[in-house]
């Protein structure tokens, strides 16, 4: 496994990294917290050193504590990214707060939580659609200034946010969502991060679990379970994206692989995309994810998986 140079900065990361948003018990369920401690420290065992996580990884910073525990003692193996700009408020609706005095405090608390001196990379979250997305680089930009973070990123953007934002804070890496279904805010942005060698970071790779070859098409969801809030888990949406994963289990039983290996195999092939961010539980999803770094697709399968996508079609 190669690590990647992350943009222009002098972090070397693993190409697939461990999203921390599973584990806060947000959307999804989560068994316990040692099992989310040891789905950490298993990524580090299997060759994973790139964490992300946010201030609103969990209502109370939960994705921070698992994060801390994990890591303890073994801070240096690891490439920490966060994201500031976003929490719940007291009736748990996500709040989206970009300005200057929120971006500071965030900041301040995540480094609290974490029980470190400083992030490798922070990423605005996202804008809040009010605060001027300039005001909000200036704050990040503040946050490197202060010796808080390395470096800067940004998140959830349009062409236009990102070139703004890279205009009053350089930013090392973009992070949109991506995956098989969901390729439109990649290919708005690869131009430009191309040209800026600015990384593309992208979540939601596995989409939540669809693409990861373990529901079957007559699962039954957990009522509590949030992803039942989008379409593609139901109806359909879910029939005709079942019928997709029964293809990728096809290729990859060809290929010897597991159907999340396969994916993310794909997702890394893509152009200009240097990091996948995969969400996990239990230790056994990392380390199959993992797995994937060690898997490089011949141009007739990549070819073979791209007609089955084009079949399904994208989805919004």
């Amino acid at each position: 496994m190669t690590l990647r140079q992350l943009g222009n900065s002098d972090l070397l990361v693993s190409p697939v990294g461990l999203g921390l948003w599973p584990i806060a018990g947000i959307t999804s369920i989560v068994d316990s917290a040692a099992d989310s401690v040891s789905t950490v420290q298993a990524a580090l065992d299997a060759g994973i050193n790139f964490f992300d996580t946010a201030y609103s990884y969990g209502y109370e910073g939960q994705s921070d504590a698992i994060l801390r525990q994990a890591l303890q003692g073994r801070r240096q193996q690891a490439v920490l990214a966060s994201k500031v700009g976003m929490h719940w408020n007291a009736g748990r609706e996500r709040v989206l707060d970009a300005t200057r005095a929120t971006i500071l405090k965030h900041t301040e608390q995540i480094l609290q939580r974490l029980g470190t001196d400083y992030l490798d990379v922070m990423y605005l979250h996202a804008p809040d659609g009010t605060t001027p997305i300039e005001e909000s680089a200036a704050a990040v930009s503040e946050v490197l200034k202060r010796g808080w973070a390395r470096y800067a990123a940004v998140s959830n953007v349009t062409l236009s946010q990102a070139q703004a934002f890279h205009a009053v804070c350089p930013v090392i890496a973009i992070q949109p969502y991506f995956n098989m279904l969901q390729q439109s805010a990649v290919t708005e942005l690869r131009t430009f991060c191309h040209q800026q060698n600015i990384a593309l970071v992208c979540y939601w790779v596995l989409m939540k679990g669809l693409l990861a070859g373990h529901l079957s098409r007559d699962h039954q969801f957990d009522p509590r379970d949030r992803r039942l809030n989008y379409d593609i888990f139901r109806g359909e949406s879910w029939q005709r994206n079942q019928d997709l994963v029964d293809q990728l289990r096809r290729i990859a039983g060809q290929v010897g692989s597991s159907v999340s290996q396969l994916v993310i195999a794909w997702t890394l092939a893509q152009p200009d995309i240097t990091v996948a961010l995969c969400g996990a539980k239990r230790p056994a999803q990392i380390i199959d994810n993992a797995g994937a770094m060690k898997l490089t697709l011949p141009p007739e399968t990549l070819a073979e998986i791209n007609a089955c996508i084009a079949q399904r079609g994208p989805v919004s």
